[in-house]
């Protein structure tokens, strides 16, 4: 008895050291599987590798106090005003560029953050913070501001349905009904949220967005702060703050594509806050039991993953209980997870997908089906991965963008499961949660189900790995006993993190600086607004355009039916046949920039190419007459063939 006691506490004593060696031996097998069955995963394997071998080789030298002296304060000023200059310049040059934002802005924005990040290494407990909160905040609404606004339309798709939504709210005072909203009308928060500030604001639908969610998802960050410096500190808060707003899938769910789950965002982080704040006045309660109200009926599967990530604190810190003896208030978290279990349960039960299915069947049944007779994919590509045909550095700069937090949060994982921090109940229950949700997040599509998004939820999973990615990021800081190394260190890491952060295709359409030729352009210039507009008020019928120019019928003229339109596919591109009679609206831009084309011939299967420019001689050719052209925009319709006439 008493040796398995002392095998079990070399264990938990040493838990970190035993987490990297497999760590390492995980990733050079995924790394091995890549040559040995063509396993297209070896970044994610270099990943794991890299992170575990680093960690294991320098645990023993890190420091907890990275802070550097007062007595540099000189230069911490020079830091300050460098900030606020570089930021008027970054100003500048938006002011002066529309539909395009050149290297300079990238790379300004970049040495803002890393100019942030320097200042947070002269922090010391006691310190006021609000000037650097400050800074963070300007910085990520200038990101957001130059990604938002540099064309007139929104961007994204699903941010166009949601945004008709709630114009509807707007114009009527009501929510739409279930023929146009469909599952939606059950999850109107979002909507209604937006409508209240456009009505309050006397604004439009786009400016309403921004200055709901878009200020929101900034501001709401302020929570991962406060969590930051309960754990460790307020360096290390305030860099987790820089972090979540650098990261590009927070930037995604705050601005790029707005959907309910952007909202449900903001919820979360002051749930995370609430839950290790411990605080436990009646009024928090109430306040805490009303944001979960709402956050079931603002969105679905989000929701969803925050109940996930519950469970999973209270699982870890019960664990924690058993193994360390630390403090667990059992009773309050229990009740809370069981409201929330009842609410979530209940409301999925009576909301539907369509008229037969309700939301709870149409999550279940692709579960029991996979596990009753396996996936319905039975594809290769599930497993193996899709091989990229990307140029080497456009593929290394593309996967940095997505595996460097998690790179950073390995590291933290381990650091927070080493024998100085293991016994903290809160760094244990967090570590927990980002290797859970982690694994589900990657687990969930290998089945081969797509109903749980997962996908969608990287920005809530970020909330955790900031924090470990935070921590780790300071302890690599203290490695260096050079008061004078310190600095340059932060700045490299933060400079080169926020690079491949804010210049990835999903939040850098207007001029991507990697995979220009798969990057699909769905932010659209007045010229291009206004053809729509002018179209759709002198026609009534069927319009034939392309995709992502379909999402720009939502600046139609209100009386044209957008059902009415469709896009061209593959076989439309290849053959130039054109059934019916549509208006065939062409784009200029389209010659040269990539479009997404819809393969008919297989499901969910759209290509990436630009139309060539047979497509448009075809359209010029005799049969066909343009209606409409402002330069940018064509507009053609077939000529109705008159009967000849023979002479007497």
């Amino acid at each position: 008895m008493e040796t398995a006691k002392g095998y079990a506490e070399r264990f938990t004593t040493n838990l970190d050291v035993i987490l990297s060696v497999m760590g390492f031996g995980l990733g050079l097998l995924i790394v091995s599987l890549y040559y040995i069955i063509n396993l297209n995963q070896e970044d994610i394997g270099i990943t794991v590798l890299s992170a575990c071998l680093i960690y294991f080789v320098f645990r023993n030298k890190f420091k907890s106090e990275a802070a550097i002296s007062s007595q540099e304060n000189r230069f911490k000023s020079i830091l300050g005003i460098s900030f606020y200059l570089i930021f008027l310049a970054c100003i500048f040059i938006y002011s002066t560029n529309l539909y395009y934002r050149p290297i300079s802005s990238f790379i300004l924005i970049c040495i803002l953050a890393a100019v942030i990040a320097s200042q947070i290494l002269y922090i010391r407990e006691g310190d006021g913070v609000t000037s650097l909160l400050l800074q963070i905040f300007l910085l990520s609404i200038l990101i957001r501001v130059g990604i938002f606004y540099n064309f007139p339309s929104l961007m994204g798709y699903d941010a166009y349905f949601h945004a008709s939504m709630a114009r509807v709210v707007t114009d009527t005072g009501f929510v739409a009904p279930i023929e146009t909203s469909g599952k939606y009308f059950y999850y109107p928060i979002f909507h209604i949220f937006i409508s209240i500030i456009q009505i309050l604001g006397e604004t439009d639908i786009k400016n309403a967005i921004f200055y709901s969610i878009g200020f929101a998802s900034v501001f709401s960050t302020v929570g991962v702060y406060l969590v930051g410096k309960k754990l460790e500190g307020v360096q290390m808060g305030l860099l987790a703050t820089l972090l979540i707003n650098l990261n590009n899938h927070n930037i995604v769910a705050g601005i790029t594509n707005i959907t309910p789950g952007s909202l449900v965002l903001c919820y979360f982080i002051f749930i995370v806050y609430a839950i290790f704040s411990e605080k436990q006045s009646l009024r928090y309660t109430a306040v805490i039991l009303l944001i979960t109200i709402l956050m079931v009926l603002t969105h679905q599967l989000t929701t969803f993953v925050v109940f996930l990530s519950l469970i999973t604190i209270c699982v870890g810190k019960y664990l924690h209980n058993r193994v360390y003896k630390s403090l667990f208030t059992k009773a309050n978290s229990f009740n809370y997870i069981l409201f929330f279990i009842v609410s979530l349960q209940t409301y999925w039960m009576f909301t539907y997908v369509n008229t037969d299915t309700s939301f709870l069947e149409m999550v279940l049944s692709p579960l029991m089906d996979v596990l009753q007779s396996g996936s319905s994919y039975s594809s290769n590509e599930l497993i193996v991965g899709s091989v990229s045909n990307q140029e080497t550095l456009e593929t290394l700069l593309l996967h940095i963008s997505y595996l460097a937090l998690p790179f950073f949060a390995i590291g933290g994982v381990l650091v927070w499961f080493s024998r100085e921090d293991v016994k903290k109940i809160n760094k244990f229950s967090i570590a927990l949660v980002v290797i859970i949700l982690y694994g589900l997040a990657y687990g969930i599509p290998l089945l081969g189900m797509r109903n749980f998004l997962t996908s969608r939820w990287f920005p809530l999973i970020a909330v955790f790995l900031v924090l470990v990615s935070a921590s780790y990021m300071l302890k690599l800081v203290s490695l260096f006993n050079s008061k004078k190394a310190k600095i340059p260190i932060m700045f490299t890491i933060i400079l080169l993190f926020s690079f491949v952060m804010v210049t990835t295709p999903g939040i850098n359409k207007d001029n991507p600086l990697v995979a220009k030729d798969t990057t699909v352009r769905n932010q659209f210039k007045s010229i291009e607004i206004e053809a729509i507009k002018t179209v759709t008020a002198k026609y009534s019928g069927n319009i034939f355009m392309d995709s992502p120019y379909d999402s720009c019928l939502f600046y139609r003229d209100r009386g044209y039916d957008s059902s009415n339109a469709t896009y061209f596919n593959i076989q439309h591109i290849q053959t130039g046949e054109i059934d019916g009679n549509p208006v065939v609206l062409l784009r200029k831009s389209t010659i040269k920039e990539p479009i997404s084309i819809n393969d008919p011939e297989r499901y969910g299967v759209n290509i990436i190419q630009t139309l060539p420019e047979e497509f448009f001689n075809r359209l010029k050719a005799h049969d066909y007459a343009r209606v409409y052209d402002n330069e940018e925009v064509f507009a053609y319709t077939k000529e109705e063939k008159r009967p000849e006439t023979k002479r007497p």
